[in-house]
């Protein structure tokens, strides 16, 4: 059985980021994977582009013994490894699904998504083998991550249930016509990178987590001081901006990352969910 995604919960958890390295280790990433799920988070997002394979085996080591229908997981494809080699396709995706499957450890995923796909890359025989993963059951939905121009063809497609896609407090206008797009026929919309509309933030003293967020930041200060395009954001307080992107009429999921079990609660409050309020 097949979470629907009218059932799915508000919030998402993100096994990405600190979560594909040793910045957080694997037993940590595995416990609030287990704490989320016990907190009403059913959506898990990962990918094999993250730790070359890492994030998904933690996600697969943390969902061993739990009830698979309560879940609804998603994975990526076309980008293969963090070198960002691609492969788009027919036999390229299928190879990267099969190898998230065994990694994963699961005979099935609830959605997969094209991960930047070019529209050069999303070829008529890509789209009719994701159909056909599709009708063999080991995908449920078909879906599209992006952050720019790549997103116009899959927001329109008929193939494509979900869009994977920032939406932030401060976005510029043209992304988010995009995700209106998206939702006028019907996509659901897994909104990402809500710290984008957030003033920046540092605690000190940085742990290993601490450190990879804080190498983030400096890349971004980097881009705008070179002057590479940089999300303008609104600049809210962290946990304001997550509200926003949260309560948009335009997201249906929102995508976190945290390793921190407080903020988790916090967020699962924030998302309504009756677990996230003390409860199991």
């Amino acid at each position: 059985m097949t979470l629907d995604l009218s059932q799915i919960s508000r919030l998402g958890f993100g096994v990405s980021g600190p979560h594909k390295c040793d910045a957080v280790d694997r037993s940590l990433t595995v416990r609030l994977i287990r704490e989320a799920i016990d907190l009403g988070i059913s959506v898990f997002d990962t990918a094999p582009k993250y730790g070359d394979g890492e994030a998904e085996i933690r996600l697969g080591k943390a969902l061993k013994d739990v009830d698979r229908d309560r879940l609804f997981i998603v994975t990526k494809a076309g980008i293969l490894d963090e070198r960002d080699r691609r492969d788009f396709t027919p036999e390229g995706v299928r190879a990267s699904l099969h190898g998230s499957l065994k990694r994963l450890g699961v005979d099935r995923v609830d959605a997969l998504l094209l991960q930047g796909a070019a529209s050069g890359e999303l070829t008529d025989a890509l789209q009719a083998c994701l159909q056909d993963l599709k009708d063999s059951g080991l995908v449920h939905y078909i879906g599209f991550s992006g952050r720019g121009e790549e997103l116009d063809e899959p927001a329109r497609a008929e193939l494509f249930d979900i869009i994977m896609a920032p939406n932030y407090a401060g976005m510029p206008e043209e992304l988010t016509l995009r995700l209106k797009t998206a939702r006028a026929v019907g996509k659901r919309v897994f909104a990402i990178e809500a710290k984008n509309g957030a003033r920046s933030s540092l605690r000190l003293p940085l742990g290993k987590a601490d450190r990879w967020y804080f190498k983030r930041q400096v890349k971004r200060l980097w881009n705008r001081l070179s002057g590479s395009p940089v999300p303008p954001g609104s600049q809210l307080p962290v946990i304001e901006a997550f509200r926003w992107s949260m309560d948009c009429p335009l997201t249906d999921c929102l995508m976190v990352q945290t390793t921190n079990s407080r903020h988790l609660r916090e967020l699962a409050q924030m998302a309504g969910l009756d677990a996230g309020h003390g409860g199991a």
